[in-house]
């Protein structure tokens, strides 16, 4: 596939498709309280025995991805209840909230400064040979051939709406694009993610394809 350079420019980004840097800082300062060492939260009972919630997603690890598996899955969003002590007043703090809180809720398909996540843009940019939307519709439909095959439909890719990527040992990339489930359907927005490697050492790994109304 694509070199670690180019891979490089499809994920670049404009300053203001990013948080601001001062935004930045009172984020990892609140995800640095969350997190709690890297374990799961917990907290103790009369009887001396522990109660261990689900850990906190700003943790989870990314593991070796497998088809129909969404790593989102059995974490929780937490948040410190001393969190509020990084803001400068009540007003930022609860902004913060509930854009993390939209964040976790969108499982990567909204830009997540918390985990990574950035916006592709200008996908109608000439990348190579091809257009980064035209890039994204081609992870989006083997996607779409993996899902077709293990559930015996017929989707098919119409357009792409948006993409993200998170940089790491591979691009995880997050699709959203209008399927049809049959030629003379009507147009539904899906949902689809892959892995793509640097230098084509392994080609692309279809992850997950779904509606985008039956994300949990």
């Amino acid at each position: 596939m694509k070199s670690d350079d180019e891979t490089t420019k499809l994920a670049s980004t404009e300053e203001e498709t990013r948080v601001q840097d001062e935004e930045d800082t009172s984020m990892e300062e609140e995800s640095d309280s969350d997190t709690d060492s890297g374990r799961a939260w917990s907290v103790e009972v009369e009887d001396d025995e522990e109660v261990v919630k689900p850990p906190n997603y700003l943790n989870m690890q990314d593991p070796e991805p497998k088809w129909d598996v969404d790593s989102y899955d059995g974490y929780e969003c937490v948040f410190d209840p001393d969190g509020r002590e990084g803001f400068p007043n009540d007003e930022e703090y609860e902004d913060f909230r509930a854009y993390k809180i939209k964040a976790w809720k969108n499982r990567g398909f909204l830009e997540d400064p918390f985990r990574s996540v950035y916006s592709i843009i200008n996908l109608d940019d000439l990348w190579l040979t091809t257009t980064k939307r035209q890039y994204l519709a081609d992870i989006a439909s083997l996607c779409v051939e993996k899902l077709n095959e293990e559930k015996g439909l017929s989707v098919e890719v119409v357009s792409i709406v948006r993409g993200n990527i998170k940089a790491g040992g591979g691009w995880k990339l997050y699709i959203t694009f209008m399927a049809r489930e049959h030629p003379d359907g009507p147009l539904m927005e899906y949902q689809a993610k892959a892995m793509d490697f640097a230098g084509g050492k392994k080609p692309p790994f279809p992850i997950l394809c779904r509606p985008a109304s039956s994300m949990p």
